[in-house]
């Protein structure tokens, strides 16, 4: 059942309901696992059906270097982000999850063995094929043997694309539920704690509706920056909840991107032909060269990957717009120049059509510039954070505070970069395939810094720890020291890796969704969360160290 909020206020819902706040890849995923044991669950959306005007709400004040996730990478809407990104898969490796002395706050509380039947189930809701991630995928394409870079510093990865990234199937199985009810125009605005216990959620309506949701169990699934601020919006403080509290907003990670390099090559069908999008089977895979395990060791630096990017053919582009504008069917966004350059280039066009199609290739025009660009894991530093606003005119439409962000990076980051750029420039030298036009961003920081961008994948905000004077939420994304309050999504990870997070985001919400579905495993979870967190002065007192690193 679909219930507009703005019209008929929030249902009676019965005792034992689970409330998940968010109905991203996060929640939905949550609330399916929760359905499948048999639990209600109230699925409560700030947004409608399609993006309106609530995304105004995500506005807020950057500090600093500019962080354009704050606004882009966010939508309200029944779907959340599954709306914005493009579908990119991949699980963690091993040692994004190890401890790693050399990178601050690495270390996850659980390993990949943990997570293994949920990744799977989440490449089930996303419907990605479980084939993997590395090397191996070049068998599916035997006829592009694969470049043989030096494994002591680069490594074979792929990412695949989600053939249901906007999660439809499952937004339409819980829209239709009978134990799931979704609230769409109700925006969250303060969790309600008594007694060391969630009791319920303030929800707000753009039109003035204000009302109070009892809840014995809550789940915060509205990604990184708002689980951080609505935390921090329930404490009169400013702080956040629980005895963790003095580390929610901090540790902000994303994963930043910088053109690091011209890449000229002898034959540009070599890089062409494989570091594109490859279709084949029913599936899509982007192929990566990825920073090895070793070379991070052996020169303390962060897990990084490198892709070429292939800007097309005038005529290619032009076809590319033309497409755009068919399938939107914005007829004024068609442009004469490039129905002529489509029409020039008809035959190349169409032997390109029958490559992609076909034969799963890339196009066989010649690119108009191959640019190498890195990705870059975050490690979990204090400074970066999300905080609520202070100024008297940074509320938004509800009256509530804003957030404030504060991102950069780090000279780690920058010394990661360069170093796989130059091995990577070392090998396309070595395997006479070309070389590297070192851009300025691999010479002077300012310019790095300059160049860098962010992906829109914030995370670490709420970061998981075994104990609250390292984190927000346990091992069973509980918050520490409140009980029936859970936190899900990037927001909890202790260090993110290089890899797309929607995939582990799914499968740490589908684990939840487990937990929350049977009731003794809930009871214990709550249990050793409750005796491993300290009393609020101890909770107090762990404000120290990080905010002597702000």
């Amino acid at each position: 059942m679909i219930v507009d909020f703005r019209e008929s206020g929030a249902p009676q819902v019965p005792v034992g309901t689970v409330v998940v706040v968010g109905s991203g890849p996060a929640g939905l995923a949550a609330a399916h696992g929760a359905v499948d044991g048999g639990r209600r669950v109230l699925l409560v959306e700030s947004g409608g059906l399609e993006a309106a005007d609530e995304g105004t709400l995500n506005a807020g004040v950057v500090e600093g270097h500019a962080y354009a996730g704050l606004v882009e990478g966010r939508t309200r809407a029944f779907g959340g982000t599954a709306w914005l990104w493009h579908g990119q898969c991949m699980r963690l490796h091993p040692h994004d999850v190890a401890h790693r002395p050399w990178v601050a706050g690495s270390g996850w509380p659980l390993d990949l063995h943990d997570l293994g039947r949920h990744y799977a189930a989440a490449e089930r809701l996303l419907d990605v094929s479980g084939r993997g991630y590395d090397v191996r995928r070049w068998e599916e394409h035997d006829h592009l043997p694969p470049v043989p870079w030096d494994d002591e510093h680069l490594l074979h990865d792929f990412t695949e694309y989600a053939r249901d990234p906007s999660m439809q199937a499952t937004r339409s199985r819980l829209g239709r539920h009978p134990l799931v009810t979704v609230l769409l125009h109700a925006t969250a605005a303060a969790v309600r704690v008594r007694d060391g216990a969630v009791v319920g959620v303030e929800l707000r309506s753009l039109t003035g509706r204000r009302e109070v949701v009892p809840a014995t169990t809550v789940v915060l699934a509205t990604g990184a920056i708002e689980n951080a601020r609505l935390l921090q919006l329930s404490d009169p403080e400013g702080v956040g909840l629980g005895t963790g509290r003095a580390h929610t907003g901090r540790y902000l990670q994303d994963h930043p991107i910088v053109r690091t390099a011209r890449v000229s090559a002898f034959d540009h069908r070599v890089l062409q032909d494989r570091y594109v999008l490859l279709r084949g089977q029913g599936r899509r895979l982007f192929p990566k060269v990825r920073l090895s395990p070793h070379a991070q060791e052996a020169h303390g630096l962060l897990d990084a990957t490198a892709v070429f990017v292939h800007d097309p053919s005038p005529a290619g582009a032009a076809a590319r717009r033309l497409l755009v504008a068919a399938r939107e069917r914005s007829r004024g966004d068609v442009r004469r120049a490039d129905l002529l350059a489509t029409a020039r280039g008809a035959g190349p066009l169409a032997l390109d059509v029958l490559r992609r199609v076909v034969l799963g290739r890339g196009s066989v025009a010649p690119p108009e510039a191959v640019w190498l660009q890195v990705w870059v894991e975050q490690s979990a530093e204090a400074w970066r954070r999300v905080d609520l606003a202070t100024g008297a005119a940074d509320r938004d439409a509800l009256g509530l505070a804003r957030a404030r962000v504060r991102w950069g990076v780090t000279d780690q980051e920058i010394d990661t970069v360069r170093r796989l750029t130059r091995w990577v420039g070392h090998d396309l030298v070595r395997l006479g395939i070309g070389s590297l036009a070192q851009l300025p961003a691999m010479i002077d920081d300012d310019a790095f810094r300059a160049a860098a961008g962010d992906a829109a994948h914030p995370s670490g905000t709420t970061r998981m720890s075994v104990h609250p004077q390292d984190g927000v939420v346990g091992p069973d994304l509980e918050v520490h020291g409140v009980r029936g309050l859970d936190v899900v999504g990037g927001s909890v990870f202790p260090v993110a890796g290089y890899a797309n997070p929607t995939l582990t985001i799914v499968a740490l919400a589908h684990r939840l969704g487990e937990r929350l579905a049977a009731p003794q495993a809930e009871s214990s979870a709550r249990a050793r969360s409750t005796s491993a967190s300290s009393t609020p002065a101890a909770a107090s007192s762990s404000a120290t160290a990080p905010e002597a690193q702000a």
